[in-house]
């Protein structure tokens, strides 16, 4: 009797007290990271289906949307803290989403795509502990992409199919499936008498049908595609609640450079750099560019290698910046300081007379994509070698500011239309007697944007074969591209001015 009353309870010891009933029923995923996990899968599709098919078009815009709200629903289920920069991030990064609702140009939404994507993973890291746009920007934002959302990288299968773990769950999503099961009959009848009863509803319907998109075995690849993508994205979110990596705040190890050396470097191209801005400040202003072609041909000539210099120029100074030694707790030399001044206000020098040069191409021959683009990158060199310039006075995040000024900037070219304004300018400096020449073969290259202020130029009274090649190209574009996939703002109003 004795012996039995002092034997162990296995199952007791076993089983914790807080240990539901039937242990069947808790699921070894919470409820958030499976419908996560699905909900991945379904955007992995759009993308694969949609967003790379029309790539540059709407589709684009809206995968990445919902990619966001459905990463902000996450945190928020999760319960991670975020600051109200982790906000502001978060809704410029949805505002640049929405950039091929009024960009027509391809090539842009791609490279907001690209934005809105860096952003949306950094965002995550920095969520989960990184200062936002703090020292090691750079490094976090490589570990947001290429690192974290590999360490959960195949966690998503799981939590997925654990949606269907636990009796009562399980039941539940069984019901859910007999319920869709026995709407498919129901439906099917109840609209196929709808659409006896009434002529306009039943056209409705068709359209809806037709519009819908065809199954074909093309569909198979497209979704085995979408498992890596919807892996890739949902790993980013699972890492979320994983600590960032910290660093240390001592010099770091690979300051080797002697400043002696960076110096010596750097002082013969300030020299030349000195002398070339001396000798084209006095050629602008030099009487012998008095004709449009000796104007053109000078203004063009060498613009595109500035270019290069600038940016080979912003590469030497975060070299120097980054390798090269310090005093005593990292602080930067006088002597550093010095020499990156004097670089960055050379750069400043050749970027001006870059665009002085630019200008006067334009007012010569009109705008281009090409001339716009360079001439914008260019402004957006310039902004960032004046941080540089402050920041060597005043000890500041120069990350934060150079994003606050790229977003600037490329809120210009996304929801700017850029392309309608190139149209607009050079038809209107054409009508105006300021250039001699209109060039409509390039309105081609404007796409949807050249649209109405070609079809305005046409009704004016101007007429070239170029103008109405253009005009008959962009009516079978019209017909052949999909209307709402390649929707947009310019695109509309010159279908409106092209039909009206």
């Amino acid at each position: 009797m004795e012996n039995q009353i002092n034997m162990p309870n296995n199952n007791l010891e076993q089983a914790p007290l807080n240990a539901p009933a039937n242990s069947d029923e808790k699921s070894k995923f919470p409820f958030c990271e499976s419908v996560t996990a699905w909900i991945m899968f379904a955007l992995g599709f759009v993308f694969t289906h949609f967003a790379f098919k029309y790539a540059g078009g709407v589709w684009g815009g809206i995968f990445w949307f919902l990619s966001g709200i459905a990463g902000a629903v996450f945190v928020k289920a999760k319960k991670l803290s975020v600051s109200k920069g982790h906000i502001a991030v978060f809704v410029i990064a949805e505002l640049f989403s929405l950039s091929p609702f009024f960009c027509a140009n391809v090539f842009i939404n791609f490279l907001s795509a690209c934005f809105v994507f860096l952003l949306d993973f950094y965002l995550l890291i920095t969520i989960s502990g990184a200062e936002i746009f703090g020292r090691h920007f750079v490094l976090d934002a490589l570990q947001a992409v290429f690192v974290r959302p590999f360490m959960n990288f195949a966690k998503a299968f799981p939590a997925a199919f654990s949606v269907f773990s636990g009796k009562k769950r399980a039941k539940n999503v069984l019901f859910v499936l007999l319920g869709l099961l026995l709407a498919v009959p129901l439906t099917l009848a109840a609209v196929g008498l709808l659409m006896s009863s009434d002529d306009v509803f039943s056209g409705f319907m068709l359209n809806i049908i037709e519009s819908l998109p065809h199954i074909s075995f093309s569909i198979i690849p497209e979704i085995i595609f979408a498992i890596p993508v919807a892996l890739y994205m949902s790993g980013a979110l699972y890492s979320a609640e994983k600590t960032a990596p910290s660093y240390t705040m001592g010099e770091p190890e690979y300051r080797i450079l002697p400043p002696i050396a960076g110096y010596v470097a750097v002082t013969p191209v300030c020299v030349f750099y000195l002398f070339y801005i001396g000798i084209q400040i006095s050629r602008i202003f030099n009487s012998s560019l008095n004709t449009p072609s000796k104007l053109s041909d000078f203004a063009r000539n060498g613009f595109f290698e500035l270019v290069i210099i600038a940016v080979i120029n912003l590469g030497v100074i975060v070299l120097m910046q980054t390798f090269t030694k310090r005093l005593n707790d990292d602080k930067k030399p006088k002597a550093l300081k010095i020499y990156t001044v004097l670089l960055c206000l050379c750069t400043l020098g050749i970027i001006t007379t870059a665009l002085v040069k630019m200008i006067m191409y334009i007012s010569a021959l009109g705008m281009t994509p090409l001339r716009i683009y360079t001439s914008w990158f260019m402004i957006l060199l310039a902004i960032i070698f004046v941080i540089i310039i402050v920041m060597q006075f005043k000890d500041f995040c120069c990350w934060k500011a150079i994003f606050i000024s790229f977003a600037a900037m490329f809120a210009i070219l996304c929801f700017g239309d850029i392309d309608g304004q190139i149209a607009r300018y050079n038809i209107a400096t054409y009508q105006s007697g300021a250039i001699e020449e209109l060039d409509t073969d390039a309105f081609s290259e404007l796409g949807y944007s050249a649209l109405a202020p070609a079809v305005r130029l046409k009704e004016s009274g101007y007429s070239s074969h170029d103008l109405d090649d253009y005009l008959k190209m962009m009516k079978r574009t019209d017909n052949y591209d999909d209307k709402f996939a390649y929707f947009s703002v310019p695109r509309l109003i010159g279908q409106i001015e092209l039909y009206k």
